[in-house]
């Protein structure tokens, strides 16, 4: 979009991914990578999340949202699935017992659970919609449909442990 300053969290849940080939890999010291992930973590923790979701963009000095256009300024539940799959690997990839191995799972576990999943269901349908904003609600009226990008984030609904889509909404 032309600002330094943006964030997109969609891009941030792939770079994360990105970091734990890194740190595999040992492309610069494993202890600063991690130190990155926490700084990450830590900034994906502060930054308002309607019901759980992640904003389309953020502002990286400020961490509030960012609209993406007019209507699109809450939680954007596609990208969100990005940063959840983001996540669940950190979680996963990070098993030792050092601190910061520890807190990276305890962070990342946190964020995963408190997606709000079901919620974005508008009103209980069988069916995911894209965006709700607290300013505008569900006025975009997105659902989320396809074998596209859209698929992941049923996937990531159906698993959630703690705001779990029903098998009904994942199979429709």
């Amino acid at each position: 979009n032309g600002s330094n300053t943006t964030v997109a969290s969609g891009g941030t849940g792939m770079g994360l991914m990105a970091l734990i080939a890194a740190h595999e890999r040992q492309y610069v010291p494993r202890d600063e990578i991690k130190d990155r992930i926490i700084k990450i973590l830590s900034f994906l923790e502060t930054c308002p999340r309607p019901h759980g979701a992640w904003a389309h963009w953020y502002n990286a000095e400020t961490g509030q949202i960012q609209p993406f256009s007019a209507d699109d300024d809450g939680g954007d539940l596609v990208e969100t699935s990005f940063v959840a799959q983001a996540l669940i690997a950190l979680k996963n990839y990070f098993s030792g017992q050092d601190s910061k191995s520890v807190r990276i799972r305890e962070k990342a576990d946190m964020l995963w659970k408190s997606i709000e999943w079901d919620w974005y269901r508008q009103g209980g349908q069988q069916v995911l919609y894209w965006h709700w904003s607290p300013n505008v609600g569900f006025k975009m009226n997105m659902k989320i449909k396809g074998w596209n990008e859209c698929l992941i984030t049923y996937i990531m609904a159906a698993s959630s442990p703690t705001h779990p889509i029903t098998e009904s909404v994942y199979t429709q």
